[in-house]
């Protein structure tokens, strides 16, 4: 009688256990479904770091509808600068920001600053208007389009430095002041 007791109480823990797992196994699905919509960082990168890197360059990229922006500046940030390149192994100007707007925008720009420009409608309240995503342009070497770079906020702008390679840098700094000559848009 009581092996029979004692089988009678396993099988209805052992029942009990399977219709709770399930419920759990569904409701964490579920769970894990609701955080995916949620969670906007790509495995690949640190939070932490993430937050710490734009904090310290002002730029809040957690307001921007365009957060993969940000991420993709931020895998790219320290590449190497090379003239013609367009890999991790080293990148110019003109291919760094035809990369974003290829993967972040979806749209195909020229090969070089020079003929990008081509493609832009000028801004013509220069640098005080631009948006996220605007195209900056620098005349730095014989009075010609010779640098391009893509405009994130607070006067930031993203770009592969001949010098430095991935960096962002600042509208302030009296080089870019120098050699700045004009935003523009892409349009659609």
């Amino acid at each position: 009688m009581r092996k029979i007791l004692a089988y009678k109480v396993l099988s209805l823990l052992s029942i009990a256990l399977l219709l709770f797992g399930s419920l759990y196994a569904q409701t964490d699905s579920q769970t894990e479904t609701s955080n995916s919509k949620l969670q906007t960082f790509p495995p690949d990168i640190d939070s932490l770091k993430l937050d710490s890197f734009f904090t310290k360059k002002n730029i809040n990229y957690r307001n921007s509808p365009n957060q993969e922006l940000y991420f993709e500046v931020f895998r790219w940030y320290n590449t190497c600068y090379r003239y013609g390149g367009n890999s991790e192994k080293g990148i110019d100007c003109s291919h760094f920001v035809n990369m974003l707007y290829e993967k972040i925008y979806g749209k195909k720009l020229q090969s070089s600053s020079s003929s990008i420009y081509t493609q832009c409608e000028p801004l013509k309240a220069g640098i005080r208007h631009a948006e996220e995503g605007d195209l900056l342009f620098f005349k730095i070497r014989k009075k010609s389009i010779s640098h391009i770079a893509l405009y994130l906020q607070n006067g930031k702008f993203a770009h592969a430095s001949t010098k430095v390679g991935v960096i962002i840098s600042d509208m302030d700094e009296p080089y870019y002041k120098k050699h700045f000559y004009k935003a523009g848009k892409i349009g659609d």
